[in-house]
């Protein structure tokens, strides 16, 4: 009877861990803020798109959220590649305007495969910012795929 109890303990965590991983492999959120207080101050991410068994990369898409209420608004930008773009742009931007509400920046798309982009966050004026970033690598069906953050630099 133990055993049995003690079965059924370790299959519910277990299977409590594995359902709290899947949702997280769909949300790919980078908080960060901006405590020096200087208005030039770039917060800097590389996003990493990967085929995680769901296709390959064709884009990805971010939009930021300005978590405080100041006059100081934040943006991103998302880049890849430093040869001349044609067809798909290379960079896109997004700036929220609403600072502390719950809606974030307009959606951004840069479509350059899989590989490394670079993320870019910024605010306007000096002073402190938090943000909140979600960023997500998908494949030309708009599934989602393989996704990483890697923090570069945070002033």
């Amino acid at each position: 009877m133990k055993f049995s109890g003690l079965k059924n303990t370790v299959i519910t965590v277990l299977g409590g861990l594995m359902i709290s991983q899947a949702g997280a492999a769909l949300a790919h959120n980078q908080g960060g803020s901006f405590t020096t207080g200087l208005a030039a101050g770039v917060d800097f991410y590389q996003v990493s798109c990967f085929d995680d068994g769901n296709g390959v990369p064709s884009y990805v898409e971010a939009q930021v959220q300005d978590m405080t209420a100041n006059t100081s608004k934040v943006g991103i930008l998302l880049q890849k590649g430093t040869t001349p773009c044609t067809t798909n742009k290379c960079a896109q931007s997004s700036t929220d305007t609403n600072d502390s509400d719950a809606a974030y920046s307009p959606l951004i798309k840069v479509t350059q495969g899989g590989g490394v982009y670079n993320l870019f966050v910024s605010h306007s004026t000096a002073g402190t910012d938090s943000y909140d970033v979600l960023v997500h690598c998908k494949t030309a069906g708009n599934v989602h795929t393989g996704t990483s953050v890697s923090s570069k630099q945070q002033q």
